[in-house]
């Protein structure tokens, strides 16, 4: 879908007026997740949809079956990357760079929250693609879980604070990605220019293989069937949107770009799971391409 024609924007932390900073305050709390991920930032542009959207998502996410769909979606992005791709030793280009034992620990960490943060985004992703689809579908009791422990919140590098170097590497990604925005991730990793460079040159030559397509896809639709395993999944039609005011073309706007971030997230807890691999020791996949 071509993000540009439509008039839905992001609405970033900052600018947020007070209800809308209200709702990513309890999504934080509620995924354990110390940023607001595009994804929300976007919906909030309408702000009809994105309070009713938390109403009707709050009780998924509120079960521990959420969490443990993610999980288990995490892993088989983790087994896809690992099994069929051939990831660089990250961690001894990290040595070579001669990063500080701080600073090396503070990029794992980094890694590992969108290690943990993007199969749950992917998942609320497809829960709420699977209700504009199948809004009829049976609700069972869950198994009610406590909010997950409060993580350390990124130090990110904005576009317009990043030096000249960093800012084409973020213009080439979103080129790449073919999305108007970056996500999360990548301006947090901006704050190791260096790492950034290694890393997007090895992953770069990846994204616009078949293979990975291939895969891409195959997660997407393991998002879905899996978001049919929610005992609770979202209870939100594309008719609950217009009734409440929200004109048809912004509804439309709503579904395909809903559609649309199932699709970046998939890329994005694939490329993520590349990092993470790597900075393990790299891998030489044994598959043939």
């Amino acid at each position: 879908m071509p993000w540009k024609r439509h008039k839905l924007h992001a609405i970033k932390d900052f600018d947020a007026d007070e209800a809308t900073h209200e709702i990513y305050s309890e999504i934080k709390t509620a995924l354990g997740i110390p940023y607001v991920s595009t994804m929300f930032q976007v919906f909030a542009s309408v702000p009809a949809f994105f309070q009713l959207f938390w109403e009707r998502a709050r009780p998924v996410v509120e079960t521990g079956e959420f969490f443990s769909i993610a999980e288990r979606l995490g892993a088989e992005a983790y087994t896809r990357m690992h099994n069929y791709f051939n990831i660089p030793d990250l961690a001894w280009k990290v040595e070579k760079m001669e990063f500080s034992a701080g600073a090396q620990g503070e990029l794992k960490r980094a890694v590992e929250l969108y290690h943990y943060s993007h199969p749950l985004l992917l998942e609320l992703c497809a829960a709420l693609t699977q209700a504009f689809e199948n809004p009829e579908a049976p609700v069972r009791e869950g198994t009610p879980t406590q909010p997950p422990k409060p993580r350390e919140k990124p130090i990110l590098v904005e576009e317009e604070d990043a030096p000249p170097e960093t800012r084409r590497i973020y213009e080439e990604i979103k080129r790449t990605l073919g999305t108007p925005f970056l996500n999360t991730c990548y301006i947090h990793l901006g704050r190791w220019p260096d790492f950034l460079g290694e890393y997007w040159e090895a992953l770069k030559p990846v994204l616009i293989s078949p293979l990975f397509e291939q895969h891409c896809r195959g997660l997407r639709e393991s998002a879905l069937s899996l978001a049919g395993e929610l005992p609770q999944p979202i209870q939100l039609s594309t008719s609950d949107l217009e009734e409440t005011g929200i004109s048809r073309d912004d509804v439309s706007d709503i579904v395909q770009t809903t559609d649309s971030f199932l699709d970046v997230l998939s890329k994005q807890t694939l490329n993520l799971e590349f990092a993470k691999i790597g900075l393990e020791g790299g891998v030489r996949s044994t598959v043939a391409a």
